[in-house]
């Protein structure tokens, strides 16, 4: 068979994958992250082309090839994965996974025809496109949605959970202090117009003139109280007068 072209390197291992057939029996599950669904895939896709693709430089005589474009297509996942090493807490986990998980590839290779790891040179990656989570040595962790099995403590995490985002408390702090502020506010304007209406000029002469309209109305109330009574006495003695009229009448 000739020499492959780069297109068909290309090809090979950059394939998008649906079955992984190299990872058996939990061979390598103390380098497979279950807390993050990513750098888990990209562990089991560094298998499959390290185990399957590269391997298979053994037929073909162009370990060297296989080997520079399998360190290629990693080096673009860590680009992605750690924003080029500047994301602390993803180059942490970088290393304690995939590259572990490099190194124990190498290990089941032939050692002549193993394949060494090769970074390319550093490259720089702008801070403003690196989020909070991702600079911080503690990340924000996500619930998984992703079923998986129990990961052996083979590897201890580095990463512990923070079940709290530091966006929702923001908010809800924030919402508390306005609560209060609108208290504290209303709370000072009820004292303000008792002192303004208990001790002022303005007040006291507000207050004289409400009481001054209550005992006018009282005194009102009393005189009409009396008049009423008044014309019911009235209407009382002419009955009594009519009644008297009326039964001497009858007695004559």
């Amino acid at each position: 068979m000739g020499k492959l072209n780069e297109f068909q390197y290309y090809e090979i291992f950059y394939k998008v994958r649906e079955n992984f057939n190299n990872i058996v029996d939990d061979e390598y599950d103390a380098y497979l992250y279950k807390k993050d669904q990513v750098l888990q895939n990209i562990g089991m896709y560094l298998v499959e082309n390290y185990n399957s693709d590269y391997k298979a430089c053994n037929i073909f005589n162009d370990c060297k090839e296989r080997c520079r474009h399998l360190n290629k297509w990693l080096n673009e996942k860590k680009s992605l994965y750690t924003s080029n090493g500047k994301c602390t807490h993803n180059n942490e986990l970088w290393n304690q996974y995939i590259d572990k998980l490099w190194e124990k590839l190498e290990q089941d290779m032939e050692k002549q025809n193993r394949c060494e790891r090769d970074n390319g040179p550093e490259k720089d990656f702008n801070k403003k496109w690196i989020t909070h989570s991702c600079s911080n040595a503690t990340a924000v962790v996500i619930p998984q949605a992703c079923p998986h099995s129990p990961s052996p403590p083979a590897v201890p995490d580095p990463a512990p959970e923070v079940p709290v985002c530091p966006e929702s408390t923001a908010l809800t702090s924030s919402s508390c202090k306005a609560v209060l502020t609108t208290t504290y506010v209303v709370f000072g304007i009820l004292l303000f117009f008792m002192y303004f209406l208990r001790f002022s000029s303005v007040g006291m002469k507000l207050y004289n003139l409400i009481r001054g309209g209550k005992i006018k109305r009282r005194n009102v109330d009393k005189e009409n109280n009396e008049s009423f009574r008044s014309d019911n006495n009235s209407n009382m003695e002419s009955l009594d007068r009519r009644f008297n009229v009326i039964y001497n009448s009858f007695q004559n």
